[in-house]
């Protein structure tokens, strides 16, 4: 299935000198054997050569020309051509675009545990500008920690985890060690999504196998103390697509994917609990950590928003291997009975492509969002082969999301900013939450959706 953040951007712009082409090796089918001397340069040479000729816009996502005379080093070096892979996966990894990846035979595959964890403010009072929410493209190296811990915000029962548990170490890593380990290979568009799919990656290993962590724990007026968990590495915490459930007489609707099991019909679903809700003063969507699925549904699910048409969308699609673009605007009809009530939408960084697509949608449906900006990249997929069954992913449109902003390397900001704490987890207070349920309940105007706009690289 494919995933979709839909949008691209209408921007000309010099072609970047990337690399020179090199002749396609020849498919030896081989991963882990030790590479001679001139192949792994060859695929080295092949990748940059389809992100040139792919990627709709290198220079947003700060590609420099010193990152491929950089690699080339690290890839000519390299013992094996494992090790080279994993080099060039590095190099894919910093345009920090969950559609843009690096697949090859061999690729180790991991598994995490039942526990999603999350980056969180480790002290109460809000730092200027939120932090590292209010940061767009992440450093190349591993940001400071000071005003951030890595905290467990959902676990299964018998993982022995609650949220609120704050990471320590890993594998006997300290935590920050295990944070920029996982940073080279972890893709995020502004620094607390980078920061969140490194702490995601740091918890994986082989399919199976035993995950060993010390965590911190607070225990009322007894103070904190730390002590060490085993938790098999299976799969991450299982939730429905669909749930509902009630706060402070305000319906909130859980929304975890854009896509249908078997047996399932998510659309179906929530149309269902509008229904059932259709005299409440307000509704909340709560699509925190939704990775996206399918474009579609979630046009479906805004449609029932809708007094008119709206433009959740515009894509501009690279004409590869030219820099030319074609357009395309999607726009999103009104569906069924419309929700006459106030909506809110709750998101953060770990909502990526369909999910943004639904939430530039809702905006523009006269929703508020409250909570972080969402992940941000580049839409679509293009499948690139390279050579011995090495694949390279490449997003294939530029977007602009909700109010004509540019959301690659950016994401789309809320209306009201609420970064989690350590101490939120650890009381189960959600402030997002009480934000929106404060609006929805009441009679104040949409306040402004501020976005941060950094200066071009």
């Amino acid at each position: 299935m494919r995933l979709f953040t839909f949008v691209a951007c209408a921007l000309l712009v010099p072609r970047l000198a990337l690399c020179r082409t090199e002749p396609a090796e020849t498919d030896r089918g081989v991963t882990n054997a030790v590479a001679q001397p001139n192949d792994s340069v060859v695929l080295f040479e092949a990748l940059c050569k389809a992100l040139r000729d792919n990627y709709p816009m290198l220079e947003l996502a700060g590609w420099e020309d010193s990152w491929v005379d950089e690699f080339r080093q690290k890839v000519q070096s390299a013992p094996s051509r494992e090790v080279a892979l994993q080099f060039m996966d590095e190099l894919v990894c910093r345009l920090n675009d969950y559609h843009t990846r690096l697949f090859w035979p061999g690729k180790p595959q991991l598994s995490g545990p039942p526990v999603r964890v999350e980056p969180v403010l480790a002290q109460t009072n809000l730092p200027p500008g939120y932090g590292i929410w209010g940061l767009v493209h992440p450093p190349v190296d591993m940001l400071a920690l000071a005003e951030v811990a890595i905290a467990v915000a959902q676990a299964e029962k018998s993982s022995g985890l609650q949220p609120g548990d704050e990471i320590v170490s890993v594998e006997g890593v300290p935590v920050r060690d295990a944070l920029a380990k996982a940073w080279p290979h972890s893709v995020g568009s502004s620094a607390a999504g980078k920061l969140r799919g490194a702490a995601g990656r740091m918890l994986l290993g082989p399919p199976g196998s035993k995950l060993h962590l010390e965590v911190r724990r607070v225990e009322g007026e007894s103070g904190s103390k730390t002590f060490a968990v085993n938790i098999a590495r299976s799969s991450g915490p299982d939730e429905e697509a669909a749930t509902s459930r009630e706060e402070q007489g305000v319906p909130v609707i859980r929304i975890t994917r854009w896509s249908n099991r078997r047996g399932e019909d998510l659309v179906a679903k929530v149309d269902q609990f509008l229904e059932k809700h259709q005299d409440k003063p307000g509704i909340i969507f709560d699509v925190r950590g939704n990775g996206g699925g399918e474009d579609d549904m979630a046009s479906r699910v805004v449609a029932r928003f809708l007094k008119h048409p709206i433009i959740a969308s515009i894509s501009f699609h690279r004409v590869v291997p030219s820099l030319n673009y074609e357009r395309s605007v999607e726009t999103t009809q009104p569906r069924g009975p419309r929700y006459p009530g106030r909506v809110a939408v709750l998101i953060d960084e770990g909502c990526m492509s369909a999910c943004e697509h639904f939430v530039s949608g809702m905006i523009e449906a006269g929703a508020l969002t409250c909570g972080t900006p969402t992940s941000g990249a580049c839409g679509w997929i293009r499948p690139v082969q390279l050579s011995g069954g090495v694949r390279v992913n490449v997003s294939q449109t530029f977007p602009l999301h909700t109010g004509g902003i540019p959301s690659p390397e950016l994401g789309i900001a809320p209306h009201i900013w609420a970064p989690r704490t350590l101490a939120d987890l650890r009381s189960g207070r959600d402030t997002a939450l009480e934000a929106a349920l404060k609006w929805v309940r009441g009679t104040e105007p949409l306040p402004v959706r501020m976005q941060p706009l950094p200066p071009a690289r």
